[in-house]
């Protein structure tokens, strides 16, 4: 896995940051992967808090406004669906965090399919 640095993106000025979860399976792995991408300090503690913590500092990566770029994510969501429902939970009150600073903070998936919905019970037989 190699993690693009963040870059800026020219329409709106956000700094983006890719973040490759191939074969990302597990909490302490996306965390990882966020630290190393998000170049995070050497204080992060590898948990939940804090992420949250690092998510609404950012002060070593100074920017307008952010955009997350997950991807790849297919693995984690079928190996561990509960850590990514947490971590999504970590950045949307991050990025509530950040709006009422007025700046953008947002996550992107680009290429997690939607949720395949669930079977529809079999229709009750009508009475002939």
């Amino acid at each position: 896995m190699t993690a693009d640095a963040p870059s800026f993106n020219a329409a709106d000025a956000a700094l983006e940051c890719r973040i490759d979860l191939n074969d990302c399976r597990d909490k302490a792995t996306l965390l990882a992967r966020l630290a190393s991408a998000l170049q995070f300090p050497d204080w992060f503690g590898h948990n939940w808090d804090a992420l949250a913590d690092c998510l609404t500092d950012l002060s070593w990566l100074p920017a307008p406004g952010y955009r997350i770029i997950l991807t790849h994510a297919e693995a984690l969501r079928a190996a561990d669906p509960e850590t990514l429902a947490t971590a999504l939970e970590v950045l949307d009150t991050a990025a509530a965090w950040w709006a009422e600073e007025g700046i953008t903070f947002e996550v992107v998936f680009s290429d997690l399919a939607p949720e395949s919905p669930p079977p529809h019970p079999a229709a009750p037989a009508s009475d002939r």
